[in-house]
């Protein structure tokens, strides 16, 4: 089975021409990102797919025509109910973003998809804050070192028992499908959504691998991290 990573929310660039549409700083956005994941996801000899900018300037884990105010494919609060914009953007400044930085990811995914032998695996990596945020579902709560997220059927049950026994034999404790279920989820859903193609989002909680207050990253827990998912994705290869 081949694989592909993806690592859609880890940039932490907003082009210079858009810093103008923000309220709050980068800096502070950063903590709103899944920062740091490509130091856990970027594997050798595994093909890689990334974000060119951060989340807040698209969400490439959300659906195109997702204009909802929060959470949408624009980001117009934080998980903390911040707002992020200065003003309401036009529907010409949505497009323009859209088809800078969101188009050319899927085009990206759509030719590595087409061009690829199947059967192809689809690793989505991701971080997440260690406590429930202000909006989610688990307000408050403490969360999971590992979240595996299938969207309930976006990949077989075969699979998400290598990650579990590979990520217990290293000391991690997953869950699934909490506090994220990925049923939201663009990118899991839009590769599974062909045929022979299996996805799988993973959260990984970021206490694990980083001081959430300082960005300080925890190298050995990081390197930890990579070899427990070298291992799963060698694993998947054979299958």
């Amino acid at each position: 089975m081949n694989v592909l990573i993806t690592i859609p929310h880890y940039s932490t660039i907003i082009p210079p021409n858009l810093r103008k549409d923000f309220k709050l700083t980068q800096e502070h956005m950063n903590k709103h990102l899944d920062f740091g994941t490509e130091k856990i996801f970027d594997l050798p000899n595994f093909p890689v797919l990334k974000a060119t900018v951060s989340r807040f300037v698209v969400d490439l884990n959300r659906e195109r025509d997702d204009l909802r105010e929060g959470q949408g494919v624009i980001i117009t609060e934080t998980w903390g109910g911040e707002i992020v914009l200065k003003k309401t953007l036009t529907k010409k400044n949505i497009e323009s973003r859209l088809k800078n930085y969101y188009d050319p990811f899927y085009l990206k995914l759509d030719n590595y998809i087409h061009s690829i032998d199947k059967p192809l695996f689809v690793l989505d990596g991701h971080s997440m804050d260690s406590k429930g945020s202000l909006v989610s579902r688990d307000s408050g709560s403490e969360r999971p070192e590992i979240d595996i997220a299938t969207g309930k059927g976006t990949c077989s049950e075969k699979i998400m028992q290598i990650f579990e026994k590979e990520f217990k034999k290293n000391n991690f404790k997953t869950e699934r499908n909490k506090p994220y279920s990925g049923e939201r989820a663009k990118i899991i859903h839009y590769c599974n959504a062909h045929q022979n193609v299996q996805a799988l989002e993973l959260e990984i909680n970021k206490k694990v691998y980083m001081d959430e207050k300082t960005f300080e990253f925890k190298i050995e827990r990081i390197e930890k991290l990579r070899s427990s998912l070298t291992s799963i994705l060698n694993r998947i290869k054979e299958l």
